[in-house]
């Protein structure tokens, strides 16, 4: 392994005013303050000891900042800049369901219709979901992470007709829960609908109105520009990631290649009703639809579709992504109503730099205080029968959750970990850590369809499969 130096630090201002259209916009926002920018992200490139990472800073129609600061490579010290490409992970997954709502406004799709009616040799019980199911991840499927694996374009297609029923853990709209494969099929049946390679669909849909002319889901041709390798970050030290991971069945989950300040493209585009550069890139009737919020997550303040999820922040509402993979991370966030947005990009595994968008959104978009009148929500009483009633068996694809009920509390066991946990309340489940502390909560929530009870972590839903004996 090598030690992280961050030898190289490069540092590109796009523009350093805030923008003045309209004025009114411009005198209601909080000075930009750059220093404070930076020192955020030095600040926290540091702490996580990431090889290097970019950002830029949209206010309006324009790019107001940009820097980037360390390395592309531990090895080489080749400085990062804000237009180096860096893997982005799952906010690849906005480019997915943009690119299927400017589809469907084609009439190329249709977003509630049976998926088979476009993808030939699916599954039946793959085949009868929709788009609109599999981008807003209610389509009951099980999750699985990117590996690498095969490079060839017909591999998806391939990956996906394989599929038979063990993908499937719910019905489908029965409950939310967070599906990287169900974008990889969503991909699949684009491309096929477009009668074009899913890479070749989403650069001539949307990379290339959005001016993103080096964004690319190949590899091959990312190499050819500025590219941040992956990198495995250990403690205190870094080490480029080898063989490069690449696997073309996930590409329309998590494998895009951007640059801070092609993403920052992206959001001024959804945040100036599909306009950029003085231009209509995007139909207005597209950027409503994807930035429409939907049904709310179980268990907190946000709702997803189209691969952008909105949450409540404050008195603000914020739409993105963020992006985790074993080498890189990404954080694509917008508060549409005030036209501002933060793009930071890092090539460390799992780099999603919440300190930096944190201090970027205290200083432009400052939360407003909670009412002190607000009520405060009573735990209920938990009855003997009510932990009964909870305990079980619950399933998503190979994750397994077990609840035994012991004594006056309950009994947590995930693989070969058994924690301690209780019925907080009617409602929700929590884990505790060796030290007290609570390590984990899940919801819990009946199926829309099925009335089938499932814990939810806030991310993904696990099935009760079965009740399990109470221990004596």
């Amino acid at each position: 392994m090598m030690r992280v130096m961050h030898r190289a630090c490069f540092v590109a201002i796009a523009a350093m005013s805030v923008v003045a259209h309209p004025a009114a916009l411009a005198q209601t926002l909080p000075a930009l303050d750059t220093a404070r920018v930076l020192a955020a992200l030095a600040n926290e490139v540091r702490e996580t000891h990431a090889p290097g990472a970019s950002i830029a800073i949209v206010i309006g129609d324009r790019i107001v900042f940009a820097a980037a600061i360390g390395t592309t490579s531990v090895e080489t010290g080749q400085p990062m800049s804000p237009q180096t490409l860096v893997r982005i992970g799952s906010v690849t997954k906005s480019f997915t369901g943009i690119t299927a709502a400017l589809m469907a406004h084609a009439g190329d799709v249709d977003l509630d219709a049976p998926v088979s009616r476009y993808a030939r040799g699916l599954h039946p019980s793959i085949g009868d979901r929709s788009l609109n199911a599999l981008l807003g991840h209610a389509a009951g499927l099980t999750n699985e992470a990117a590996t690498d694996g095969l490079h060839d374009d017909a591999a998806l297609g391939a990956r996906v007709r394989g599929w038979k029923s063990e993908h499937v853990f719910a019905p489908v709209g029965d409950v939310y829960s967070y599906s990287s494969p169900g974008y990889w099929l969503a991909g699949y049946v684009l491309e096929q609908a477009g009668k074009r390679p899913y890479a070749d669909l989403v650069r001539e849909r949307l990379l290339a109105p959005l001016g993103m002319t080096r964004s690319t889901f190949r590899p091959t041709m990312a190499m050819t520009y500025p590219l941040a390798l992956d990198h495995r970050v250990t403690g205190d030290s870094a080490r480029v990631l080898r063989p490069f991971q690449d696997d073309v069945t996930t590409w329309p989950s998590g494998s895009l290649f951007s640059s801070a300040v092609e993403m920052a493209r992206l959001a001024i585009a959804l945040m100036n009703d599909g306009r950029i550069d003085g231009k209509q890139v995007l139909p207005s009737a597209v950027v409503s639809r994807v930035l429409a919020r939907v049904a709310p997550l179980p268990g907190n303040d946000c709702s997803y579709s189209f691969g952008l999820s909105t949450c409540t922040r404050g008195d603000a509402t914020t739409v993105g992504h963020y992006g985790f993979r074993v080498g890189s991370g990404a954080v694509f966030t917008m508060i549409p109503a005030k036209r501002i947005a933060v793009v930071v990009l890092s090539n460390r595994n799992g780099g999603i730099m919440r300190k930096t968008e944190q201090a970027v959104l205290d200083m432009l978009a400052p939360v407003a205080a909670p009412s002190s009148a607000a009520a405060t929500i009573a735990k209920k009483p938990v009855s003997r029968a009510m932990r009964d009633a909870v305990a079980g068996v619950y399933v998503s694809g190979a994750d397994t959750i077990r609840l035994t009920v012991q004594a006056d509390s309950l009994v947590y066991q995930y693989g070969r970990e058994t924690q301690r946990a209780m019925l907080a309340d009617s409602v929700t489940v929590q884990v505790f850590d060796a030290g007290g502390a609570v390590a984990q909560e899940f919801a819990i929530v009946r199926g829309a369809k099925s009335g089938s009870v499932y814990l939810h972590d806030g991310l993904s839903a696990y099935g009760r499969v079965k009740q399990r004996a109470r221990k004596q």
